[in-house]
């Protein structure tokens, strides 16, 4: 097949997708079929397939579907073929860098805004014990933080690596190594002795 500078190529996908479904009391597959379809921006639910529905529990319920998408890819000038778009209805087509860029910059924010929480049980940990958690273990941190200090549990970013922590009873460093999961790339996020030092300001 001859090589063009950019081609057109539809092809149907099947992604496993797990999807958390809030009020899911009673959700059955046709319920689920369009929340799906909605929240991916599908103009109809056609493209979407149910393989199950688990059971609702406290608000919530795990769809496992298929969906169907097309993908316009484009040739470089090396050969590669790289995804650029994805079709989300009949005619409308999302640019896949942008969707890339939006998740990366709602991770990077979702995770600064997790740090924060921490740092503010750190502050109250400091308040009632006269100092901040000696420890150079964010799972130790978490231990002593949860839930007196820390209504909820955090232990992973948003790129689902560990939290690193280092303190002493007068400071502490509180980070998240970024998207990359690598120390010293300039992406990290880090909160120090309460103060965003690095990372996405809110």
């Amino acid at each position: 097949m001859k090589s063009m500078p950019r081609a057109l190529m539809i092809g149907a996908l099947a992604i496993s997708l797990i999807w958390v479904a809030a009020f899911a009391r009673d959700l059955g597959s046709r319920e689920a079929r369009k929340a799906i379809a909605q929240a991916l921006g599908f103009d109809k639910p056609d493209g979407v397939r149910i393989k199950s529905v688990g059971s609702p529990a406290g608000g919530d319920a795990v769809v496992e579907a298929t969906i169907e998408a097309g993908f316009h890819l484009k040739q470089g000038k090396d050969g590669k073929w790289t995804a650029v778009e994805v079709r989300t209805g009949d005619r409308r087509w999302e640019s896949i860098e942008l969707i890339q860029t939006a998740v990366r910059k709602e991770k990077m924010l979702r995770t600064t805004a997790e740090l924060r929480t921490i740092a503010t049980a750190l502050e109250a940990f400091k308040r009632e014990r006269g100092g901040y958690v000696a420890s150079d273990n964010a799972t130790v941190l978490i231990d002593l933080l949860a839930p007196r200090y820390l209504p909820s549990v955090i232990r992973i970013d948003a790129w689902s690596q560990e939290l690193e922590y280092k303190g002493t009873a007068s400071g502490y460093r509180l980070a998240s190594r970024g998207p990359d999961g690598k120390p010293g790339t300039g992406d990290e996020i880090v909160i120090e002795n309460g103060h965003l030092v690095k990372g996405a300001a809110e």
